[in-house]
């Protein structure tokens, strides 16, 4: 009679434990860097005034649901890069990856905020002074 215990855990099981840890945060770093670039690019005419002037659709309440879900799994990815390597250098290239997530989400975060103030409305203007002016489109 043998006993179970993760003493007794063969290393290549745990190995393969950590190769599928690392798999998970690697996807999951991947999945947030494809939903903050997505927040990015919904919001393309807005953020250039110039380029494309006029009223245009209020999505900023969607963005903000995109960039939500991709910190949401950048979390996800720096928890499970956390747990599944005890190695210093994965855990350091994971943390780097996951720090210039970061950053980009909280530049997003920064750029988003002053359309939210149109929140309940279904279209608005950037102005040349950086400022929104809320529209609704009555028909």
């Amino acid at each position: 009679m043998t006993r179970n215990t993760t003493a007794g855990t063969p290393r290549a099981a745990k190995a393969s434990g950590g190769f599928a840890g690392g798999c998970l945060a690697v996807g999951l770093m991947v999945l947030s860097a494809l939903l903050i670039l997505v927040s990015f690019g919904a919001t393309t005419e807005l953020d250039a005034p110039d380029a494309f002037p006029g009223i245009k659709d209020n999505r900023s309440g969607l963005v903000l649901m995109i960039l939500i879900l991709g910190l949401a799994a950048l979390l996800g990815a720096m928890a499970t890069a956390l747990r599944a390597s005890r190695n210093a250098l994965p855990t350091a290239a994971a943390g780097l990856a996951c720090a210039v997530l970061l950053a980009a989400a909280g530049y997003r975060a920064y750029t988003l905020a002053p359309m939210l103030t149109c929140w309940g409305h279904e279209s608005l203007a950037h102005n040349p002074d950086g400022s929104y002016t809320c529209h609704d489109r009555r028909t």
